[in-house]
Parts: C-alpha cells; sequence; structure tokens
C-alpha cells in the first residue's frame, strides 16, 4: 500500500479537544494508505483538525491525536494496520504523564477502508484505539474526539451520509487538487473489495462540482483531478448530464482562464462505460488533459469473464484504438492483475499480447491477493506463489521496453509542461508533467512551480523525460 505522512499544510492557534486551555496548541499526525480518494480524505480530515486548533506534528512521537487513514485493496493490509497499531502502543503509556501536565490522553483513530469494513474488531483487537471512522463518516471526527475529551469510551462510526463538501481541506499540493464527484461502485468485480467498503455509488452534483472547481481555479490551482472509484458512470439526472456532459459543463466553466485551472484529468474509468461521447470529449475539450487510465486487469476473455469485467478483450482494444484517433497523442495508463484464480499460461501470454497492442505508456500491475467478502473467493487459488511472482516480473519487464522505447520517441520534440514540484532525481531540476502525464524533468527553480512551459525534450528514459526550456512561462 502506498503511504503518505500528512500533517496538514496550514496552522491555527487555539484550544482543541486534546489541549489544555492557554497552552500550546494539540497537535495530529495522518499516515495515509493507498489510493488518490485516501489522500484527498486525509486532507478533509487534516482541514477538520486544523479547524478546531490543532496544528500539524512532525511525527507520531509528537502528537495528540494519531490517525491511520487504511486502504483494504492489497493482501496483508490489516497485518499491516495492527502492526503499525502495535509500534504506536506504547504512547498510551504516556497517558499518567500527559495528565500531571493537564493534557489529556493521547488519542490513536482508524479511519478509511478498513475501518468500514471490521469496525469495532478494531478496537477488540487493539485496545490503544480510541475512535474507528468508516469510509463515509469523515465528518463525525469533531463528535468523536469532543465524545473522548468529555470521558466517553471508544468510539466506532460505520454509517454516516456522505457529505462531499471539502471546503475545509488542508490540501497538500498548490497547484493540483483534487475534487470527488462521486462515493462507492455498483460494478461488483469478483476481486475487489470496494463495493463493502465504500459502498454503492451515490453521485455529487453537478452544480457542486463546477462551484467547487471554479473556486480552486480562482484559488490559484492549474490542474483538477475528478475522483471517483468509477467516474464515467457519474450521472446527474436532476441537471440532465451524464460524464461527458459534465467535462463539457467544466470546459465551458474554464473557458478564457487565465492563472487559474488548466486541465481536467478524472480517475478512474472502467471500460464498459467508456462511451463514443466521452471519447468525443477528450478529443474536443481544450481543457480536458489527454491522459485516460483504463483498467484493462488481464487479456484473457476467459479470466474476465471470471473477474465479471462485463467487456471482452476485442472490445477493449477497440475503444484503444477510437481513443488514439479521436484524441492524437494520448497516454493511455492501466491496471494489470497477474495470477488470478486458474489462470494458465495460454491466459497469461494473452496478457502480454494485449499490452504489446495496446502499447500503454505506463501502467500498475498486482500478483492477485484474495481479498474478503469478495466472490473470487469461491475460486480455487490454486497457483504458486513463484508461478505470480515469475509472471509479474514478465509482464513488467515487457512493459519497461515498451516504455523505454516510446520515452525515447519523445526527443527533439517540445511539449507543454505544468511544472508541479522540484525533481526527485536532483536538488537543480523541477519537475512537471504534459497534458498526457508523462513526466518531464529540467533544469528551473522553484519559481517555475505552478506554472506552464514549453519543454525541448533531450533524453528519453525509463521512467520520464529530461529537456530545457524553450519559452517564457506562463
Amino acid at each position: 500500500m502506498p503511504e503518505n505522512n500528512v500533517g496538514g499544510l496550514s496552522t491555527c492557534e487555539g484550544s482543541s479537544p486534546s489541549g489544555a486551555a492557554g497552552t500550546t496548541p494539540a497537535t495530529y499526525w495522518i499516515r495515509t494508505y493507498g489510493c488518490q480518494m485516501n489522500v484527498h480524505d486525509s486532507e478533509i480530515y487534516a482541514g477538520q483538525m486544523r479547524r478546531l486548533g490543532l496544528v500539524p506534528a512532525d511525527s507520531p512521537d509528537d502528537a495528540d491525536i494519531v490517525l491511520l487513514n487504511t486502504c483494504s485493496v492489497r493482501e496483508k493490509a490489516e497485518d499491516k494496520l495492527f502492526s503499525e497499531l502495535g509500534r504506536l502502543r506504547w504512547l498510551k503509556g504516556l497517558d499518567a504523564e500527559r495528565a500531571r501536565a493537564g493534557k489529556q490522553p493521547v488519542r490513536i483513530g482508524v479511519t478509511g477502508c478498513i475501518a468500514q469494513q471490521r469496525g469495532e474488531e478494531i478496537i477488540e483487537r487493539e485496545g490503544s484505539v480510541d475512535f474507528v471512522l468508516g469510509t463515509r463518516a469523515i465528518r463525525a471526527l469533531p463528535s468523536v474526539l469532543e465524545a473522548l475529551s468529555q470521558g466517553h469510551g471508544g468510539q466506532v462510526i460505520t454509517e454516516d451520509f456522505i457529505d462531499f463538501d471539502a471546503s475545509d481541506a488542508d490540501r497538500l499540493d498548490r497547484v493540483r487538487a483534487f475534487v470527488t464527484i462521486m462515493e462507492g461502485c455498483n460494478n461488483y468485480c469478483s476481486f475487489c473489495i470496494v463495493p463493502s467498503t465504500r459502498g454503492l455509488e451515490i453521485y455529487r452534483h453537478a452544480d457542486d462540482i463546477v462551484d467547487e472547481v471554479r473556486g480552486l481555479s480562482m484559488r490559484g490551482y492549474r490542474e483538477v483531478t475528478l475522483l471517483g472509484q468509477n467516474v464515467n458512470s457519474w450521472v446527474d439526472k436532476t441537471a440532465g448530464l451524464d460524464f461527458p456532459g459534465l467535462l463539457r459543463r467544466l470546459d465551458d466553466a474554464l473557458a478564457g482562464n487565465k492563472g487559474g485551472v488548466e486541465r481536467i484529468r478524472f480517475l478512474t474509468s472502467h471500460p464498459k462505460d467508456l462511451s463514443p461521447a466521452l471519447i468525443e470529449g477528450m478529443g474536443s475539450c481544450p481543457k480536458i488533459a489527454k491522459h485516460l487510465h483504463l483498467p484493462v486487469q488481464t487479456g484473457s476473455d476467459r479470466i474476465l469473464r471470471q473477474m465479471n469485467r462485463h467487456y471482452t478483450r476485442d472490445g477493449y482494444l477497440y475503444l484503444v484504438e477510437q481513443l488514439r484517433e479521436t484524441v492524437p497523442g494520448v497516454g493511455l495508463s492501466t491496471d494489470l492483475i497477474v495470477g488470478f484464480p486458474g489462470e494458465t499460461e495460454d491466459d497469461f501470454e494473452a496478457t502480454l499480447e494485449l499490452v504489446r497492442e495496446a502499447n500503454y505508456d505506463s501502467f500498475y500491475s498486482f500478483e492477485y491477493s484474495p481479498r474478503p467478502d469478495t466472490a473470487a473467493l469461491m475460486y480455487e487459488d490454486t497457483l504458486a506463489p513463484e508461478i505470480k511472482r515469475r509472471r509479474l516480473v514478465e509482464l513488467q519487464e515487457l512493459q519497461r521496453g515498451i516504455q523505454s522505447r516510446k520515452n525515447r520517441e519523445w526527443e527533439g520534440r517540445t511539449v507543454e509542461v505544468l511544472v508541479d514540484s522540484f525533481s526527485r532525481k536532483t536538488a537543480d531540476d523541477v519537475s512537471g508533467r504534459t497534458s498526457s502525464n508523462q513526466i518531464v524533468n529540467f533544469a528551473g527553480e522553484g519559481a517555475l512551480i505552478g506554472s506552464l512551459v514549453d519543454v525541448e525534450i533531450t533524453r528519453g528514459c525509463g521512467h520520464s523525460l529530461y529537456g530545457t526550456v524553450c519559452g517564457a512561462p506562463r
């Protein structure tokens, strides 16, 4: 599980449920596991704590409130959670010392998908946990902290209403922002735990989405990513809009925009819901980024049926063909699973061949791991771990060759890059992305962050591009 340690970006002086009045403000620390939706949820948690007067801590050792925002997509997620809780248990041993200093006990909370799935079991298994909040109980945090401060016992809330408002979020990035447009999934893929942890689909109203994106643009954000487990199934029946209609409305709302949002991305799309109208909108709307993440999972029709994916290999490749014809230069990425129960060598070879045909710019790949509350548990997982590992390595080696070749093809071209950070490779470089989502590094100073610049690509590397600025920043 990817991890992000979040302390928030804003601070606010004042009292809090964990600090005595008139003393140094209490502190919080958040560890985030998993996807972009979890990252955005942590931004909202951080914003709530800021409004309560808490400030970010440098580490869990220094925090009054420790929050673990969990993901349950991969195997052993629960083991990792309880291992981390075991490492944090010693903090509860400081409660007597904290009481003598007039402070309340350290509060440890678990949120996110494992919290939704396991609820009270978490507190029963690990007594150091004070509260558990499910995926739809984000807004319950202030009341839970208040109840704990008044001496009430462990708090567990896994049922609540969806509140899409993120106006108080402490956003981690000052260039790119997440906007949630829906929660949940109706697809019930046999390997996927999302319907049991995020629930069925609930859609946000179009007006609220447009208002939030406009507000972010006015605040100087340059890129927005629309989030949902299956964004292209979004619909607002009251407004008479489907997802392609929403993209067009956002594109119109940002027309003539100067210094604000220039690109709109979206994650994640299901192939069965990728309509001709959505493909056409990506090609005709200037503000819509020319990149699509389109998870295929496998190249075998037999395994696709067992996964309950509702499309075929040929149908998927037809979508890829239509996408590339309609959106010139589009970047394409995907998710792939190897070692699904019963996957034969022929099934795996079909996946390799699909990767060759689809010619992906990048992908995420995983070994199948059985997850609780999924239909795939009824299939006997007969593949030995070493077979899964060999197949994953072979798949990744194939993609490395494709990706290196495609990156070299960028050499000599000039591309528009949105600069979003310093480079991870060297302190002398900054980094950004093209509309098609290629990472580009080049020499530059921090003042360029947040700007659009033209960059001539001089070198295509394995996972990124390198170039030189050839125009004034915009």
